[in-house]
């Protein structure tokens, strides 16, 4: 089958690239990407680049013509209405190229979630399973590598002892490139179709704020102190921050990623993760040990 991969200039679309190439030939590979000058590092002969720009409808017919099937990665932006449109776009000319088959990497929050960020998830769930092609709906689960955005933007550099969080709950970590394989795999066996799965860490990595800070901690050999605080608390503490951090409407939206939190959204446990790459997920201290351990962080620890 020859798959249409998008988003492969990111973290978990560069991933998954480098899995599927050892899983088939470059040749039933065909990457979509906005600046098709600036590749993805180490693409090899006869995978296909072309450009496909989501505001031009014309160069995604050109990018999925002759493909059987559309790896689509989450549009980057906080913008849910721009999101909405953008894969909405991808999707429609999947659809006039003749495209059957779509696998969607959502996020690992749940139907009906409070998350602010989920909403447009949950939007492209809907149009996909509305669209007539065969879908997976891949819920990513919560990436370890980016631990810091939950942790009060959480930056060791700063010599912080003490992060401000407007709630606390379970977050059933996974690593990024864990992800990636997995998602490769599940593209090349073609199952779990007309589906929505989830992706998510072991029970061992299923930790909250408080939890994951005392695995900080120990890298940082200092104590960092999780602070429970309400929601103006949290804004006030982050009005010095670099944009859009110290926007306040912007913080109110990311708030409600806690209330999800609260309601056990981010804390449900699947063995699916596992079971694709063929091995125990990446813990979370094996993680952070490769981002904060002695040679990452001693300039930090001091």
């Amino acid at each position: 089958m020859k798959v249409v991969l998008t988003g492969t200039t990111g973290g978990l679309g560069s991933s998954v690239l480098r899995h599927i190439l050892k899983l088939v030939p470059p040749s039933d590979i065909v990457l979509s990407v906005y600046n098709p000058s600036k590749p993805p590092a180490g693409v090899p002969a006869g995978v296909l680049v072309c450009k496909g720009d989501y505001a031009d409808p014309a160069s995604l017919d050109a990018a999925f013509a002759g493909a059987e099937g559309l790896f689509l990665v989450s549009y980057p932006s906080i913008a849910h209405e721009l999101r909405v449109e953008r894969h909405k776009a991808a999707i429609d000319a999947a659809k006039r190229c003749g495209i059957k088959r779509i696998w969607y990497t959502s996020l690992a929050f749940a139907d009906g979630s409070v998350s602010e960020v989920m909403q447009a998830h949950l939007d492209t769930e809907k149009y996909i399973k509305e669209s007539g092609l065969t879908y997976t709906i891949i819920r990513e689960g919560i990436y370890t590598e980016s631990f810091p955005l939950y942790l009060g933007f959480f930056d060791p550099s700063k010599g912080t002892d003490e992060v401000f969080v407007p709630g606390d709950g379970k977050i059933a970590w996974a690593s990024r490139d864990d992800l990636g394989e997995a998602t490769a795999r599940l593209i090349v066996a073609d199952t779990h179709k007309n589906q929505t799965i989830l992706l998510s860490g072991p029970e061992s990595n299923n930790l909250t704020l408080v939890e994951l800070a005392q695995v900080v901690s120990r890298f940082l050999e200092r104590q960092i102190k999780v602070s429970i605080v309400s929601i103006d608390e949290y804004i006030a503490h982050n009005r010095d921050a670099p944009p859009p951090r110290n926007d306040e409407d912007f913080l109110r939206e990311w708030a409600k990623t806690y209330d999800a939190m609260g309601r056990e959204e981010t804390g449900v446990v699947s063995p699916l993760l596992g079971t694709l790459i063929g091995r125990p997920p990446r813990s979370v201290e094996e993680i952070l040990a490769a981002q904060m351990g002695k040679g990452a962080i001693e300039q930090y620890a001091k």
